[in-house]
């Protein structure tokens, strides 16, 4: 599972271990700042859902849907899939 910035840009990895219609339980790969809102991309589903924190221990989140899920562009997939997608632009 990739976090991404509601511009499309890479936040940071995480790790799916709960999910329900509602929302969902993240383990992320660091402790960088996230913004209040922003996209999961699910890479087996290939899905982009808007996300909002609604509560945070220290690299565990629970995000709540907020919207429609978005089906991402090839180049959206590879931006954050693919090789070095971690390094800043």
């Amino acid at each position: 599972m990739k976090l991404a910035g509601l511009s499309g840009k890479f936040l940071d990895d995480g790790m799916l271990y709960d999910r329900s219609r509602g929302g969902a339980r993240i383990r992320r790969g660091s402790d960088r700042p996230l913004p209040p809102r922003f996209f999961v991309l699910d890479e087996v589903e290939l899905r982009l859902a808007p996300v909002v924190i609604v509560w945070q221990a220290g690299r565990e989140i629970g995000v709540r849907f907020v919207g429609a899920e978005i089906q991402p562009t090839r180049a959206d997939i590879r931006r954050l899939t693919g090789r070095y997608y971690a390094l800043p632009e």
